[in-house]
C-alpha cells in the first residue's frame, strides 16, 4: 500500500486524538473534513462529497466549508449531538518550512457552545455533570457562555424523583456520567425521552476525589470550604471544570463563583407538573407562545429573558427573598414613570454576560467590543433612575452596579465607531491611541506620498533633477540615475 501524504499523516494523528469528534481540519481559507467525517457530514450538512489526494491510490472522501462562516455549519452538527474539534493552523504558513503545524484549539459540544449565533438568548445552555457513590449524587450544572455554576448533592430515599426534578428544572443540553449513576438504569430513558441530551460516560478516574478536590480549590478557592464536607459534589463539579479545560483549552477564568443550593430553596416541580403548568412551553407545540412565560416576559435585554425563564423554573420557597421580590415589582408597578424610563434605558443594552466570555475566551471581535461599550454607556442613567428607589431587592441592585467607566473609556479610546467584523480587514483601531500604530498605519495608507518626498529629497540633496525611485521584486526599491547625471551619484 503507497504511503500516505505527509499532511494526510497529520490528519491522522490528530484524528486519533479525538475520535469521538467530527475533525474540522484547517486548510487556506476552509475547514475540510476527510474520510468518515467527510461522508457524515456531507449527509448531515447536506455538502458536496469531492475527493483529495492522499498518496494511495484511491483519493480519500472530502467536503469542506468556508472558515469566516462555519458557525451555521457547526450549529447543525452540534444540535444533532455531535462533537466538532477545530483543528487550527498554529503557524504562519509563510514561515513553516515544510507542512504547517496544526493543533485543536477548541471541542465544540451541545453543552459548551459559546457562539452567540448559536444559542438561544432568551434561555441557559447548560452542561451538566453527576457523580453518586454510597448512595449520595453529586450534581453541578455551569452554562459557560454567561460563567454560571450551581451545585447540590441528593440523598435519601427519594433521590431519584428529587435527581429527575433538577434535570428538568435546568434542561441541560449535555450531561456527564460517572459512579455508580450507571446503576439508575431507568434515568436513561427519561434524558432520551424528556430532556433530548447529549450524554457521555466519563471514565473514573476523571471524578478521583483528590484529583477533583485540587481542582476545585484551584478554580473556587473562595468558595472551597462551602463543600469541603461533600466528596460527591467535589468530584462532580472538579469533573466538570476539568472537562471544560480539555474541550475549551482556555477561558475559564469566567467561571469564578460557585453557588450552592439545596433543593428545600425551590418549590418541587417535577417534570410532568411543569409540562402540565406550561410554564415555558405549551404541551401541544412545544413553543413559548401561549405558555405562562410568554404572558409575562415583557424583558427588553437578553440577561432578564434568561432571569425571568430561571425564576420561573426554579420558584422560590423563602417568604423574606419572596417578599424582596414582590416589594421591588411594587415600587415599580407604582411608579410610571420610573418603569418607563427604566424600560426605554434597558430596550438598548445587548448581552453584556454573553460578551464578556467572549472577551475572557478571545473569541470576541471589534464589533463586540462597541457592543459592550454601546451597554456601559447606560449604566450610569439606570444607576440614576433607581438610586431613589426604597425597596431592598432595588437598592441592593443600586449598591451593586459597577458602572464600568474604566473599560468603557478604554474601549472607546481604542475602537473606532464602526469597526470591521474581522480583525484581518484592519482599520479597528482608533487613530491617536498608539503612536506606533499610526506611523505603520499612515506608511501602509500614504506609500506614494511617502516615496515622493524621499524622491524630492534625494533630488535636492545629489542634484540630479530626473533621479527616480525604481522597483522590482530582485532587489526592491532603489534610487534611478540616467547615464547623463552618473558623474553626480
Amino acid at each position: 500500500m503507497a504511503e500516505l501524504s505527509p499532511m494526510m499523516k497529520q490528519y491522522f494523528e490528530i484524528k486519533e486524538k479525538n475520535k469521538d469528534c467530527i475533525l474540522f481540519y484547517r486548510l487556506g481559507d476552509f475547514y475540510e473534513m476527510f474520510y468518515e467525517d467527510a461522508i457524515l457530514a456531507s449527509r448531515e450538512l447536506e455538502l458536496t462529497l469531492t475527493g483529495r489526494d492522499c498518496g494511495q491510490e484511491e483519493r480519500a472522501p472530502m467536503c469542506g466549508v468556508p472558515f469566516h462562516s462555519c458557525e451555521g455549519y457547526i450549529a447543525k452538527l452540534v444540535s444533532k449531538g455531535y462533537k466538532v474539534a477545530i483543528c487550527e493552523q498554529t503557524e504562519d504558513p509563510k514561515a513553516a518550512k515544510g507542512l504547517v503545524k496544526r493543533d485543536i484549539i477548541r471541542v465544540i459540544t451541545p453543552g459548551t457552545v459559546m457562539e452567540q449565533s448559536m444559542l438561544d438568548e432568551s434561555r441557559n445552555n447548560y452542561i451538566c455533570s453527576m457523580y453518586s457513590s454510597d448512595k449520595k449524587i453529586g450534581i453541578c450544572f455551569c452554562d459557560i457562555s454567561t460563567g454560571e455554576l450551581y451545585a447540590t448533592d441528593i440523598s435519601g430515599r427519594d433521590y431519584y424523583r428529587i435527581l429527575t426534578n433538577q434535570l428538568a428544572s435546568y434542561s441541560p443540553r449535555e450531561i456527564l456520567f460517572g459512579g455508580d449513576i450507571i446503576n439508575l438504569k431507568q434515568l436513561p430513558e427519561f434524558i432520551k425521552s424528556k430532556l433530548s441530551a447529549g450524554v457521555e460516560m466519563l471514565d473514573d478516574d476523571k471524578f478521583e476525589l483528590s484529583l477533583c478536590r485540587e481542582t476545585v480549590e484551584q478554580q473556587f478557592p473562595d468558595e472551597m470550604h462551602l463543600i469541603s464536607d461533600k466528596p460527591v459534589v467535589i468530584s462532580s463539579v472538579g469533573a466538570l471544570i476539568n472537562y471544560l479545560r480539555e474541550t475549551q483549552m482556555s477561558g475559564l477564568e469566567r467561571i469564578n463563583h460557585l453557588e450552592i443550593y439545596n433543593e428545600a430553596q425551590y418549590m418541587r416541580l417535577d417534570y410532568n407538573t411543569q409540562r402540565n403548568l406550561e410554564l415555558t412551553q405549551t404541551m401541544l407545540s412545544k413553543t413559548k407562545r401561549g405558555s405562562l412565560l410568554w404572558v409575562i416576559d415583557k424583558t427588553k435585554t437578553a440577561m432578564g429573558k434568561r432571569l425571568i425563564r430561571s425564576w420561573l423554573d426554579h420558584p422560590l420557597m423563602n417568604i423574606s427573598k419572596i417578599n424582596n421580590r414582590q416589594s421591588a415589582v411594587e415600587e415599580l408597578v407604582n411608579d410610571t414613570v420610573l418603569r418607563l424610563e427604566l424600560t426605554a434605558t434597558l430596550s438598548g443594552i445587548y448581552d453584556i454576560e454573553r460578551i464578556m466570555t467572549k472577551i475572557v475566551y478571545g473569541s470576541a471581535n471589534a464589533r463586540d467590543l462597541r457592543s459592550l461599550c454601546s451597554a456601559i454607556t447606560d449604566l450610569p442613567q439606570i444607576s440614576d433612575l433607581i438610586s431613589g428607589c426604597q425597596s431592598s431587592y432595588m437598592r441592593m441592585i443600586y449598591k451593586d452596579l459597577d458602572l464600568l467607566e474604566d473599560i468603557h473609556s478604554l474601549i472607546d479610546s481604542a475602537i473606532v465607531d464602526d469597526p470591521p467584523f474581522s480583525v484581518r480587514e484592519g482599520g479597528m483601531i482608533r487613530e491617536g491611541y498608539n503612536k506606533e500604530l499610526d506611523i505603520v498605519n499612515s506608511d501602509m495608507n500614504n506609500s506614494k506620498d511617502i516615496l515622493s518626498q524621499i524622491e524630492a529629497q534625494e533630488r535636492e540633496k545629489t542634484g540630479i533633477p530626473k533621479l527616480k525611485i525604481g522597483y522590482n521584486r530582485v532587489y526592491g526599491y532603489f534610487l534611478e540615475v540616467t547615464n547623463f547625471y552618473k558623474n553626480l551619484v
